[in-house]
């Protein structure tokens, strides 16, 4: 099979605490980009909501419904991707408005570029990369985040926090206290979101969380690639 990648780029690090844009990434993921593209058949890139995403919310009334607050959430995250178009500024890549046109695109012989925010109210932008990865046949699914690792507890709070390297599904499972039916909300705050983990264990589709201080340590997209969590089967 020709080689295939999905990435999520998360919105968190898409922007600082005062929502400018992190261009530093910007010009790494386009470097990335630019060197990579010959050497896959299909590329996807998803883009999260992140900073801009939860400030927006964060201003709205507490007692606005779910439902509302996904696709509020869910433009933010296609705004995003407008803007990583822009400064890809490649006219191969594809940009879908719904989940059919990216199913279509995707399903299509030849090389594929995909980049694309939510698609579906409801979903995390992490449950958009796990179902595209799924339909082109990708096992693994990579995650820039704001986090190097997922650690056995929140480094903020513990100095003694302990990063994690490789964790099974049932040992993420455990660690954020996830049971079978548990619906994602909005914004929510662990690394994979529980809807995604769910459907990424029911698909033996694997993680790999990377990114924190390797985002600016690191000199290229493919180096920081190479670190991070498992999380797998």
């Amino acid at each position: 099979m020709e080689k295939r990648i999905v990435m999520k780029i998360g919105g968190s690090v898409l922007y600082d605490k005062f929502l400018n844009i992190n261009y530093e990434l910007l010009d790494k993921v386009r470097d990335w980009y630019k060197e990579s593209k010959e050497e896959y058949e299909k590329i996807v890139l998803i883009i999260g909501g992140g900073a801009l995403s939860r400030d927006m919310q964060g201003r709205i009334k507490e007692d606005m419904d779910q439902e509302y607050l996904h696709n509020i959430g869910m433009t933010v995250t296609q705004t995003n991707a407008a803007l990583l178009q822009g400064f890809l500024n490649d006219t191969d890549v594809f940009v879908p408005n719904t989940l059919g046109e990216a199913f279509e695109y995707l399903v299509e012989d030849g090389k594929k570029v995909l980049l694309s925010g939510g698609l579906k109210s409801g979903w995390s932008t992490d449950m958009d990369a796990a179902v595209f990865a799924d339909i082109i046949s990708v096992d693994r699914i990579f995650k820039l985040s704001d986090i190097n690792y997922v650690y056995d507890k929140d480094p903020k709070e513990f100095e003694d926090a302990k990063p994690l390297k490789d964790i099974s599904w049932g040992d993420y499972f455990s660690m954020f206290n996830i049971t079978d039916g548990d619906v994602h909300k909005a914004n929510g705050k662990i690394p994979i979101d529980v809807g995604c983990a769910q459907f990424s264990k029911n698909k033996d589709l694997s993680f790999v969380i990377t990114g924190g201080e390797s985002l600016y340590t690191k000199e290229s997209i493919k180096d920081i690639l190479t670190d991070g969590t498992f999380i797998h089967p």
